[in-house]
C-alpha cells in the first residue's frame, strides 16, 4: 500500500498592522468630530463704547443697576461674591440677579480683584447671562 501524505496547510495570520492602523484613524475621527462640551458666545462689554453711538450714549450714560464684587476667599481658591454690598454664595448668584431683575435692574458691572482666577470670573459671566439680566458689563483694573 502506497501512503500519500496529505500536506499540512499551513494557517495564514492576519496582520494586524493595518487593523490597527484603521482602529487608529476611527478613534482620531470620532474623537475630532464630536463635541464634549456646549460652546456657546458670551458677550462682555469692556471699556467705552466707540463708533457712532458712543456721543449719543456719552450723553445719557446708563449707569449699571448691580455690581457684582468678586474677590479670593482665601487659599482654598473659593471666590467671594458681594452683590450690591450684600455677601452671596455662587449658587446664589442666579437668584439673586433674577431678584433684582424683577425690581427693575437692567445691567451690572462685574469687577474682580487683581488675583481673581480668570475661569471663576468666566463661571460668574456665564451665570449672571443665564439671569434675566440685560447686559454685563467687566471692569478690569
Amino acid at each position: 500500500m502506497i501512503f500519500i501524505p496529505n500536506p499540512v496547510a499551513r494557517r495564514k495570520r492576519i496582520p494586524l498592522t493595518p487593523l490597527i492602523d484603521v482602529i487608529f484613524i476611527l478613534i482620531m475621527f470620532f474623537l475630532l468630530s464630536s463635541t464634549f462640551g456646549i460652546w456657546r458666545p458670551l458677550e462682555v462689554l469692556l471699556g467705552q463704547p466707540t463708533g457712532e453711538n458712543s456721543a449719543l450714549e456719552a450723553a445719557t450714560p446708563e449707569v449699571p443697576s448691580i455690581l457684582i464684587m468678586v474677590g479670593s476667599a482665601g487659599t482654598s481658591g473659593d471666590v467671594q461674591l458681594t452683590v450690591n454690598g450684600k455677601t452671596l454664595m455662587f449658587e446664589e448668584l442666579a437668584t439673586e440677579l433674577d431678584r433684582l431683575a424683577g425690581k427693575g435692574a437692567t445691567s451690572a458691572l462685574l469687577v474682580p480683584e487683581n488675583e481673581t482666577d480668570f475661569q471663576q470670573v468666566v463661571r460668574i459671566l456665564d451665570e449672571a447671562r443665564s439671569s434675566r439680566l440685560k447686559r454685563v458689563s467687566l471692569h478690569l483694573r
